[in-house]
């Protein structure tokens, strides 16, 4: 495996660990929550935090969903085409998904550069740092968009994109337990 692909390969997880971690997050904050209201406690910003952790392991896990093939893919279209019509399909699909995510990154890491540089804070009962989850949004759709970019490239040059072979290996393991 040459050097770019395991870097690329790492990257992917640790989005996925990442996220991971932010899902987590999330059941132990609400444990948390539960236990305090038996004792009468109060978690406070529980709130804030909990809807930050969802915004996380929303996005940070998407590359690596999308190489492993987790991703809902429809082929209403594509399914249908053959040859190079697939080919220009999968193409523009795939470009189209990069620039949009890249965009998106971009907006995102743009507002959380914004919110440093104002020091600007969540409205809740704690006045949390929001460059934080929004940078953490950004980077994850960021991973995203260098996946896409990824399969793209290896589309472009003749080879599997990640998403099919995943299908493909689902197919077998389908048609494996049938027999």
């Amino acid at each position: 495996m040459n050097p770019l692909r395991h870097a690329l390969d790492a990257l992917y997880l640790a989005g996925g660990v990442l996220g991971g971690v932010a899902l987590a997050a999330i059941g132990g904050i609400i444990a948390a929550q539960v236990i305090g209201r038996q004792f009468g406690a109060t978690v406070l910003g529980a709130d804030d935090l909990t809807a930050f952790s969802v915004a996380a392991s929303a996005t940070l896990p998407l590359a690596y969903a999308f190489r492993h093939g987790a991703h809902i893919r429809v082929d209403l279209i594509i399914g249908h085409l053959h040859g190079v019509a697939r080919f220009i399909m999968e193409t523009l699909a795939l470009l189209i998904t990069a620039a949009l995510c890249v965009f998106f990154a971009y907006a995102m890491l743009d507002l959380a550069s914004d919110s440093f540089e104002f020091e600007d804070v969540a409205q809740g009962s704690v006045a949390w740092k929001l460059w934080v989850p929004q940078g953490l949004v950004g980077i994850g759709v960021a991973i995203f968009a260098v996946c896409l970019i990824d399969d793209l490239i290896v589309h472009l040059t003749g080879g599997t994109p990640s998403y099919r072979r995943a299908a493909e290996a689902s197919a077998l393991e389908r048609a494996g337990e049938e027999l």
